[in-house]
């Protein structure tokens, strides 16, 4: 008898010209697979495990994302979240910095040589039955006391040592300092004795951890009580861009670093971790360090603390609702207030994009100089710009308003809610001229900064003295990462190894008193600015292809609601509608709503 197997659907989450995002049925893993056609398909999981192949599938209701050059599935919000949660490689490239060169700047202050348990010199000899004695350094069992929470041997240590220094602000091969290490156990009182002799509170280890952030992670609610006692900051963020209040969310992403973290392999339920965290209470803690750091930044802000319970009650808006009844007598239909939207004055007019389920309503007020609302996702400062730039592809001319203008003419007209919203469709629906194809000011710009580092190269004997100290360190590098490797046994050359780590450590002081001059600033200013350009280069190559790939199912109609104080629609919004209408062929309405 054969075993019928079940292969699950999936949607797709989001999708390039090149790589389609989903969601795995199985271990709600974003699982990445190639792009070839919009025909459904099976793929295998990434999983690792024995699990059937899934059908993946494409939505009817998507938007480009022309900011991250991609399709995004409308349904799929919670879990665009996830993949923005556990980064992309396009934020990964922006927010990263010199890989290479550690030029970086530390909560503590600018690059300085770090201390690290390596440097430690204190022995304890050994001496077995039978064998010959043999050194061991001091240190080694002072961390794994602290790890194990041994106050009174880690007391009096510290008490009796020569090696305080190190063992307070020493970090080990993952940048981690003893205070961060106890403060991802549970034991408070570690905790507090490190902070009383003297441990950098603030330290970060080389994920950018401090001791705050690792006891928000693990839930250790009376450690991250001392911690910001003691003035930690809980506003600093590690390299995946994430504060300590991130950090005790109930994501994925958290749950998936303490499960591999404690020893487990995320997918495969055969291997549990070897820390097996008592979930209800460590949940429990997590909250509840949560609420504190909240709580702490609202005092900060000046603002009380409040709850719901202050919620002042409001009158029930009668008024406004009312039934009616179908003409077949089976059902009857509630009316009644949906959201509402303030306004900065009395003249402004209210518009809301309305594109059918599932896409959310999309409000927008005019003016051009205020920001997102709450209540409205249209900012008047970004889109009355946009608008501009449509009127001339579509070729209407904005009536002029010498008074209203500021300097720009069209502005006044370009600022209406309703013209705001049709640029917003057209973003997120419509692929324009400048998205299929690729605009030469990318090369131009390289090409200027390219050119204003090496004037600046020619000009400064800093400048040259600095990029060969970075290819001097590159090549030492290369050279201590293929020494520095124990399995090489006998071949293995401590003392090469301690010469390699000097003379990068040496180069590393004289590259950091070169980076704080003026002249070096302004070149590294335009490195990042080059780097930024090539990046934005690649999203827009991205766009264009991705423009040649567009689903054959497109939304082209929609309405936007009105509400002016003029109870009419501008007569300047209905040609510049019509206009857009005409020349991408869309079918956008405008109708005045107010009561």
């Amino acid at each position: 008898m054969s075993v019928i197997q079940i292969h699950p659907s999936v949607d797709v989450i989001s999708w390039t010209d090149t790589d389609l995002y989903i969601k795995c049925p199985y271990y709600e893993e974003l699982h990445r697979h190639g792009f070839v056609s919009y025909e459904s398909a099976l793929r295998v999981p990434h999983c690792g495990m024995p699990r059937p192949s899934y059908r993946f599938k494409f939505p009817t209701a998507y938007e480009i994302d022309k900011t991250r050059a991609r399709f995004i599935n409308i349904n799929a919000s919670e879990d665009l979240e996830s993949e923005a949660e556990n980064g992309s490689e396009d934020e990964t490239y922006l927010s990263g910095g010199f890989s290479n060169i550690n030029l970086s700047e530390t909560p503590n202050g600018p690059h300085q040589s770090e201390v690290t348990f390596d440097d430690s010199t204190e022995q304890i000899t050994f001496q077995l039955d039978g064998q010959e004695p043999f050194n061991e350094r001091r240190i080694l069992f002072a961390i794994s006391d602290c790890v194990c929470g041994k106050v009174s041997s880690v007391r009096n240590y510290l008490e009796q040592t020569s090696e305080k220094s190190i063992f307070l602000h020493g970090k080990d091969h993952n940048g981690d300092t003893c205070l961060i290490m106890a403060s991802r156990e549970e034991n408070p009182v570690m905790v507090s004795l490190l902070l009383d002799f003297g441990a950098e509170i603030n330290a970060a280890n080389k994920s950018g951890r401090t001791a705050l952030m690792e006891a928000s992670l693990w839930g250790r609610l009376e450690s991250a009580t001392i911690l910001l006692s003691r003035s930690a900051d809980r506003d600093l963020y590690d390299k995946k861009s994430q504060r300590a209040l991130d950090l005790t969310h109930p994501t994925h992403r958290n749950r998936k670093e303490r499960h591999t973290v404690a020893g487990g392999i995320w997918g495969d339920p055969s291997k549990d971790p070897i820390y097996k965290e008592a979930v209800l209470n460590r949940d429990s803690d997590r909250r509840e360090i949560a609420r504190v750091l909240r709580e702490i930044a609202r005092v900060l802000r000046g603002g009380e603390v409040r709850t719901r319970a202050d919620l002042q009650l409001q009158e029930s808006e009668t008024t406004y609702h009312s039934f009616r009844r179908s003409l077949d007598g089976q059902s009857v239909t509630h009316y009644g207030p949906i959201r509402q939207y303030p306004i900065s004055s009395s003249v402004k007019t209210v518009a809301v994009l309305e594109r059918g389920r599932p896409f959310p309503s999309i409000a927008a007020m005019s003016g051009w100089g205020h920001s997102e609302w709450p209540s409205t996702r249209v900012s008047g400062r970004n889109w009355t710009a946009m608008v501009l730039k449509l009127a001339a592809i579509v070729g209407h001319t904005l009536s002029a308003h010498a008074a209203k203008d500021q300097g720009i003419q069209g502005q006044f007209q370009a600022s209406h809610a309703e013209k705001q919203l049709i640029a917003y469709f057209l973003d997120r629906h419509v692929f324009l001229r400048q998205d299929k194809t690729l605009n030469p000011q990318f090369d131009e710009e390289i090409e200027s900064q390219k050119s204003e580092i090496s004037e600046m190269a020619s000009r400064f004997p800093s400048i040259r003295q600095m990029y060969r100290l970075q290819e001097d360190r590159k090549k030492l590098v290369f050279e201590l990462f293929d020494k520095d490797d124990k399995l090489l046994g006998d071949e293995y050359d401590e003392e090469l190894v301690k010469g390699l780590k000097s003379k990068v450590a040496s180069l590393d002081e004289e590259i950091a008193v070169l980076k704080h001059r003026p002249e070096t600033r302004q070149m590294r200013a335009r490195e990042r600015q080059i780097r930024l350009i090539e990046r934005q280069k690649t999203l827009q190559e991205r766009l264009n292809r991705m423009s040649a790939k567009e689903p054959v199912r497109t939304l082209r109609r929609a309405t936007i609601l009105i509400s002016a104080p003029t109870h009419k629609v501008c007569e300047d919004c209905l040609l510049f509608k019509n206009k857009v209408n005409n020349f991408f062929g869309l079918q956008i309405e405008l109708r005045e709503c107010t009561a």
